[in-house]
């Protein structure tokens, strides 16, 4: 299995952190955002597509061909329209089913990014679904700033709407989904929104209007890193993971 990671865009909620480079080698606890993405689903795949936009050279400059055993393809998003319109980039790239996670997701240690991707993976192997969705409930507030799901009485999801104004749920994807290639035709189905993007909001929903969706909760925390405040917060949220497990280790010995 391959994962696709989108990592096309600038990042200009992030300020001069980015003004230099792309969003995704910004660093969280010092590492790049990016290399948080490829912790995450290393241990399922045996290959990453990395698509590539803004200042893509410097992500490969960074990473080269691999990370840690992990082989590594580049793709170009020529501009930046969108996820569906990044995914639709790296269709050339991708054989059968797939992960798919946002460069700017970064997980707590327990049980940790990877333990979810492969509770995704192993939803799509027992359903046979079109599409798994990691979500998470949040606040109403929250969810107005995310693409909010609502599911029917068997939690397979029947719509994806993005950043509404008034949710229909409290239930939001989380970036994160192991797909089949069914997800590239809804990408070149939809149109751009009102932002002149291409929503993978949008491919989701018409993927759920004519095949099967389904859902996985989250476990643990994750936060997707937009702000200089997301930032600090995610780097608070690892420190004190780090200290609590420095403070056991020094308890069990």
């Amino acid at each position: 299995m391959q994962a696709v990671i989108p990592a096309a865009g600038r990042g200009t909620r992030l300020g001069p952190l980015t003004g230099r480079r792309p969003k995704p080698l910004v660093p969280a606890a010092g590492r790049p955002l990016l290399a948080h993405a490829f912790d995450a689903v290393r241990p399922m795949v045996e290959e990453a597509v990395v698509v590539v936009g803004y200042r893509g050279e410097r992500i490969r400059e960074r990473f080269g061909d691999t990370f840690e055993g992990l082989p590594l393809t580049y793709v170009e998003q020529p501009e930046q329209r969108g996820l569906a319109d990044a995914l639709a980039c790296a269709e050339p790239a991708v054989e059968g089913s797939f992960v798919h996670l946002n460069a700017d997701n970064v997980f707590g240690a327990e049980p940790g990014g990877a333990a979810n991707v492969r509770r995704l993976v192993a939803r799509r192997c027992e359903t046979d679904a079109d599409a798994v969705l990691l979500v998470e409930r949040v606040s109403l507030a929250a969810a107005r700033q995310v693409g909010v799901v609502t599911t029917d009485g068997a939690g397979q999801v029947r719509d994806v709407v993005e950043k509404p104004e008034s949710p229909p749920s409290r239930l939001v994807q989380t970036g994160c989904f192991v797909f089949t290639p069914a997800i590239f035709e809804a990408c070149r189905a939809i149109e751009s929104g009102d932002t002149g993007e291409v929503e993978l909001s949008d491919a989701i929903a018409r993927l759920a209007r004519g095949g099967r969706v389904e859902t996985v909760r989250l476990r643990g925390w994750r936060r997707n890193v937009n702000t200089p405040y997301e930032r600090a917060a995610v780097e608070a949220r690892l420190a004190g993971e780090r200290a609590r497990r420095a403070s056991s280790d020094r308890l069990d010995r």
